[in-house]
């Protein structure tokens, strides 16, 4: 019972954290805010008009961000964290006699390695989406293989076949 509980404010907390990243509210910013400091132009409609003055104006771009900021620090502890409490209990599951179905290798030393390279392949991917501007893709990218993991776990720790 105790096992399903934990099991159950897991998926809460990871639907919880899910719904945190597709919030993030893509604010446009500009790019010199000096509305204090503006000079004050005569009020004559060719000044307004004039081509020059358009262009000069700032735009409005999309606020830049680093890749791992404090959004995606927190999903890859909690990947990290998921997947590496997946492979503890993939290890005792194989050194007590089970087999692992969904990995290659029936080995510990194998597990641990290929849980880490799947989180760095999350890390690899997000990354390549952050590069390309798909930051929405971005945030959710350590958050399916935070699922995936947790289906594993959940599998190891109820022995569903």
């Amino acid at each position: 019972m105790k096992a399903l509980v934990r099991a159950v404010i897991l998926v809460v907390v990871t639907a919880f954290a899910i719904s945190c990243a597709f919030a993030q509210e893509d604010a446009p910013r500009q790019i010199a805010d000096r509305s204090a400091a503006a000079p004050v132009l005569p009020d004559f409609a060719p000044a307004r008009q004039n081509a020059f003055i358009k262009a000069a104006t700032p735009q409005l771009l999309p606020e830049p961000h680093k890749f791992f900021d404090r959004q995606q620090l927190l999903a890859l502890y909690v990947h990290t964290g998921v997947r590496v409490g997946d492979t503890i209990k993939t290890c005792r599951e194989l050194a007590h006699g089970g087999v692992e179905e969904w990995i290659p290798t029936q080995s510990c030393a194998g597990i641990a390695a290929w849980q880490a390279g799947s989180v760095g392949l999350a890390l690899g991917i997000g990354y390549l989406f952050h590069r390309h501007g798909n930051h929405r893709l971005e945030r959710i990218t350590p958050w399916v293989g935070t699922s995936a993991s947790a289906a594993g776990w959940t599998k190891s720790v109820f022995n569903i076949h």
